[in-house]
């Protein structure tokens, strides 16, 4: 009996501390929003949890290639004369040999867009819109102040050898980290069930046992009736 009553806390302890584990938070993930001085609109948000890709972006040129984040730019909405976009994917791409002045300064960085428009043999981008990038090379900063520079805008003409439409600065631009959000964990909760389970069945056994130890000079000794 003693035993079981043991059993039974520990069970209800163990789905309590089940019940209390903190839950990792997602990645970071970075919102931009910007206006250009001719009044193009965009946004977008950098998931800074992906990794560079083996393959080298572009960058300035062969000798100059440049390190590439594939498909970590989600909800691209750009507006403009030329080129609409809304709710697309796109590349992130930094050029380590383009310091944005002293070498303590951000290295440019840029969305590529479309996808993969930056992995070949030359640059085939419609979209790209710069920003100043001063975190390492090897893992995203999630930190918004790593990319406080917004640089500007530059589009390219896809049915015209991808020649520039023109470069233009920012008006107006910032970087804020989207609030993380706890990922749901199906093994813990699915632990939790079980041990909240089998703590109700000790519990069961236990008022099954009671009643039984009450009854037994009952069970055990039956009253005969004689006719």
């Amino acid at each position: 009996m003693h035993k079981q009553k043991f059993s039974l806390a520990v069970a209800v302890a163990a789905f309590v501390a089940v019940g209390t584990v903190t839950v990792p938070a997602q990645a970071a993930l970075l919102d931009f929003d910007f206006t250009s001085v001719s009044g193009v609109t965009g946004s977008f948000t950098l998931n800074t949890n992906i990794p560079p890709s083996p393959v080298p972006s572009f960058g300035t040129g062969p000798g100059n290639p440049g390190v590439i984040y594939p498909n970590a730019i989600s909800n691209l909405i750009f507006s403009s004369p030329q080129i609409n976009v809304s709710g697309e994917n796109a590349d992130w791409g930094i050029v380590p040999s383009i310091v944005l002045g002293p070498p303590s300064s951000p290295v440019l960085s840029s969305i590529l867009y479309p996808l993969g428009c930056s992995t070949t043999t030359s640059f085939v981008c419609t979209i790209n819109v710069g920003v100043g990038y001063a975190g390492a090379l090897s893992k995203l900063s999630d930190d918004p102040n790593s990319y406080r520079i917004g640089l500007g805008i530059e589009l390219f003409d896809s049915t015209n050898n991808f020649q520039s439409f023109g470069r233009e600065p920012f008006i107006s631009y910032q970087v804020v980290r989207r609030k993380a959000v706890p990922e749901p964990n199906t093994y813990l909760g699915t632990l939790a069930l079980g041990v909240c389970g089998v703590a109700l069945q000790m519990k069961r056994k236990m008022k099954t046992k009671r009643y039984r130890d009450k009854g037994k000079d009952v069970l055990c000794n039956p009253v005969s009736i004689e006719g």
